[in-house]
């Protein structure tokens, strides 16, 4: 049984550090993108993606041959639990990989919003989400794994899955707070006066609005976990850390602005944890729950905002907008925490 355990664990290891180096090409191919003009489908960057498409397909094969020797001979038996939809995400990746080849061959290179809607970008996405979540089914079946060092699988595979929804929704990762980054209104009419305030008014409600549809991702991942497994003291700060980074440095201008994503998932996390040192609690009482819904972020959006306004040369929002913008993140934290609360006195069945 012990071996059985072992060679499970390393499996989900195996998967989950694959999972997490498919998201990385996803990012680097983003960034290329953001950062490059790209006018062929054989780049660098694509190397590193399907590099993690050919990891996955490889270790999840080596498992299917080991089975079929010990004589597993139905599909079900072939990949470890949960890991049968991870097999049908390689190869919806592999599909839409060739689709987005030919495409690219016959139409060219997607720009802007193109290529976030991109039909052959969407079944890739939806692939490797399938792929990517084989550790966290796989921790799902009972027993549920209890420690932190054996929950981390399913807290990388987590992270994986809230990078692929960044991924998918990046335009509306920046916020923009930074005062470098004013759109400066003249002090008179001018022909451009009007363009201007249309610009600074959309700066701002693009910025609001990041702010709550981080909230909204960052907390939907949380309370998914918080739900169905008995959480460590630090298991936030490692979904939060790992399941913001890639986003933050792709996206990021600086170094200091993607510091600033970093530094924030920690206080997060690190907030975020002091709730789920008393799990029972948390799940049981509501008003806890709410306060977490609420606390944790709000206190990724005030440590951005402070880390922002201190190391990065100020904040062109006026306090109003600032600390309403980190209200609202709250409150919409707080609104899904309505929906995702069920009470749950008693803990899943767990495994020492």
């Amino acid at each position: 049984m012990n071996a059985v355990r072992s060679r499970s664990a390393i499996f989900d290891w195996t998967m989950a550090i694959a999972a997490f180096w498919t998201v990385t090409g996803l990012y680097a191919d983003l960034g290329w993108h953001i950062r490059h003009h790209v006018d062929t489908f054989f780049t660098f960057t694509h190397a590193i993606l399907y590099s993690g498409l050919l990891l996955l397909f490889g270790i999840a094969i080596v498992a299917a041959l080991r089975n079929v020797a010990a004589g597993s001979r139905n599909l079900a038996s072939l990949l470890p639990p949960g890991y049968l939809l991870s097999l049908v995400g390689i190869v919806l990746f592999a599909v839409g990989g060739a689709g987005d080849l030919v495409k690219h061959e016959a139409l060219g290179i997607e720009r802007d919003f193109d290529a976030l809607l991109s039909p052959t970008h969407l079944l890739i996405g939806f692939g490797v989400m399938l792929a990517v979540c084989g550790p966290l089914r796989s921790a799902l079946f009972s027993p549920r794994p209890r420690s932190l060092v054996a929950q981390l699988p399913a807290l990388i595979s987590i992270a994986s899955a809230l990078e692929l929804l960044h991924w998918a929704t990046n335009p509306f990762f920046r916020s923009n707070v930074r005062a470098g980054l004013e759109t400066v209104l003249p002090h008179a009419l001018t022909p451009d006066a009007i363009t201007l305030q249309t610009l600074h008014v959309y700066e701002q409600g693009s910025g609001l609005m990041a702010f709550i549809l981080q909230s909204l991702l960052m907390m939907g991942a949380a309370f998914y976990t918080v739900r169905n497994f008995r959480l460590r003291p630090g298991a936030m700060t490692v979904l939060f850390v790992l399941g913001n980074l890639l986003i933050g440095v792709t996206d990021s201008i600086t170094w200091g602005e993607a510091a600033a994503v970093g530094l924030s998932s920690i206080v997060a996390g690190v907030v975020a944890d002091f709730f789920i040192a008393n799990m029972d609690e948390l799940r049981a009482n509501r008003m806890r729950f709410a306060v977490f819904a609420f606390t944790v972020p709000a206190s990724y959006h005030i440590a951005f905002l402070i880390f922002t306004a201190f190391a990065l040369g100020g904040v062109w929002w006026d306090p109003s907008i600032a600390a309403g913008a980190v209200i609202d993140s709250g409150i919409f934290g707080l609104f899904l925490g309505f929906v995702a609360f069920v009470a749950q006195p008693g803990a899943p069945a767990d495994a020492a």
